[in-house]
């Protein structure tokens, strides 16, 4: 099948001769060059003008001049082997491929420092139904794609790769991957577009993610993607005096005044469902903490829970039916007196050791204290659309430093007076309130590293599907891309 190779040269020009001498052995039809500027190259070699100063223009542009059966679309910041090339072509010019995307080698990726840009590709083709992809995507490069294939993303749809992505897959377009990145090839120094501290994103990173932002916000709310059932209706009618609240039992101890918080108070709150087996552990362990008040939303459960916490003494908040998680954690909120807010569930006994840190930070002026887990994880982020989402918000929020820290997990503290104005409601859907917090320009920080992934209790009802996604992951995909569109809205 003829072969338009297509060359950006739109921020450097030192890698175009060993790039140029690699493709010229893979006998193509044609080689384009893009480029900003006047370029004096081999006879042979076509040089189209850019006409767009865009990052990804210069795709739209190249393709355009194209003429080749098959379209490889290269970068400049990578000069891939002949062998990694022609490996990467074998299925689209002799197999049924229509589009084959660059996948890091399974071989080495545990010896590979993650991107943080794939978490948003990995949460991408996952909302498509398409998690054999895991994060390759036409926003990367190298890439090839079919005179097919084209007509049926569409030339100007090049311009945008997150949306020619999505075409791509619901076109139904055979994609398939192929291994790239094993360590061998020269990479370019392009400091303009990747460079960057640990903490920043590059220029580079910062037009990727506008990309795929973009996309998310124009999927149906949430992706089309199940709430998991929560009783959202309740917690937003909630009146600021909780009047008819179900609240069987107010703490019989007295409001506690501690020394511990420079004068202020703290309130615990804990949502349960079904959780006698360790909900008076559980309490026991916060009550170190001196908190001026414990508060326990039992909501649908059918065994002793909620006795045993009223046998506690605390202040316990009972509904007939399940709420969700979430929900509780809003009206428990919405009933607290403290100056700090700590959440913790019922099913994970986490030692006083483990939750004064949150509270500390927040005593110290941290507004939002989350839950470093990272370094609990044994593989690679990009192989879970659970973790990845969470990153994916953070780098959305410009806080490329909080990794894969999360409302989602905790335990986690707030002070009331840096994001009471934002209501509690805002509490039902945890990702949304940390892109709401950070938009609100609060302090947030990861304050300490507690692992709640071996304290989590398994549901199988939840963890766990015959296909597709697991009922707790859509649902936290869900929250992240619910948050994603919010972000994406104030933009």
């Amino acid at each position: 099948m003829p072969l338009s190779i297509l060359i950006p040269a739109m921020h450097g020009t030192a890698h175009l001769p060993k790039l140029i001498a690699v493709c010229k052995q893979l006998a193509p039809l044609e080689i384009i060059v893009i480029s900003k500027r006047a370029l004096e190259l081999d006879s042979g070699i076509r040089i189209v003008p850019a006409e767009d100063a865009e990052m990804f223009s210069w795709r739209r542009e190249a393709a355009k001049h194209a003429r080749g059966s098959v379209l490889l679309f290269l970068g400049e910041e990578q000069i891939n082997s002949l062998s990694g090339l022609q490996r990467f072509l074998f299925p689209i010019l002799y197999g049924k491929a229509q589009v084959v995307l660059p996948q890091y080698d399974t071989r080495n990726r545990k010896m590979t420092k993650p991107r943080p840009i794939h978490s948003f590709s990995l949460l991408v083709n996952n909302l498509f139904g398409r998690s054999d992809l895991r994060e390759a995507s036409l926003l990367d490069t190298p890439h090839a794609m079919t005179r097919e294939a084209l007509s049926k993303i569409g030339l100007e749809q090049l311009a945008q790769p997150a949306q020619a992505h999505k075409r791509a897959v619901v076109s139904g377009l055979s994609i398939t991957t192929q291994a790239i990145g094993t360590g061998t090839e020269e990479r370019m120094f392009l400091p303009q577009l990747h460079g960057s501290l640990l903490k920043e994103l590059s220029l580079y990173e910062k037009l990727v993610i506008a990309e795929q932002l973009d996309l998310v916000s124009r999927l149906p709310f949430r992706g089309g993607l199940s709430d998991g059932g929560r009783r959202r209706d309740i917690a937003e009618n909630v009146s600021g005096k909780n009047s008819g609240m179900p609240v069987t039992q107010v703490g019989k101890w007295p409001l506690r005044r501690t020394t511990l918080y420079g004068g202020k108070t703290v309130s615990v709150i804990i949502p349960a469902l079904n959780e006698a087996a360790t909900i008076q552990q559980v309490i026991r362990e916060v009550l170190r903490l001196e908190p001026v008040e414990i508060i326990v939303v039992v909501n649908g459960s059918v065994d002793q829970t909620a006795q045993l916490a009223r046998e506690c003494g605390v202040t316990t908040v009972e509904f007939p039916h399940a709420l969700g998680v979430d929900i509780g954690r809003a009206i428990g909120a919405s009933l607290s007196k403290g100056d700090i807010l700590l959440f913790v569930d019922a099913d994970m006994i986490m030692t006083v050791h483990d939750l004064y840190p949150f509270v500390l930070a927040c005593e110290g002026g941290v507004d939002v204290a989350l839950n470093d887990v990272s370094v609990f994880l044994n593989q690679p982020y990009a192989d879970n659309v659970f973790v990845a989402c969470r990153q994916a918000l953070n780098l959305a929020l410009n806080r490329k430093d909080l990794g894969i820290g999360s409302m989602v997990t905790v335990p986690f503290a707030l002070r009331r007076e840096a994001v009471a104005s934002l209501g509690w409601p805002i509490l039902l859907c945890p990702p949304k309130a940390q892109a709401a917090y950070a938009q609100a320009g609060v302090k947030m920080e990861l304050v300490h590293q507690v692992n709640s992934f071996t304290s989590n209790r398994i549901r199988p009802e939840k963890h766990f599907a015959s296909s597709g996604m697991p009922p707790a992951v859509e649902q936290i995909a869900g929250d992240h891309v619910e948050a994603l569109q919010f972000l994406a809205k104030g933009r």
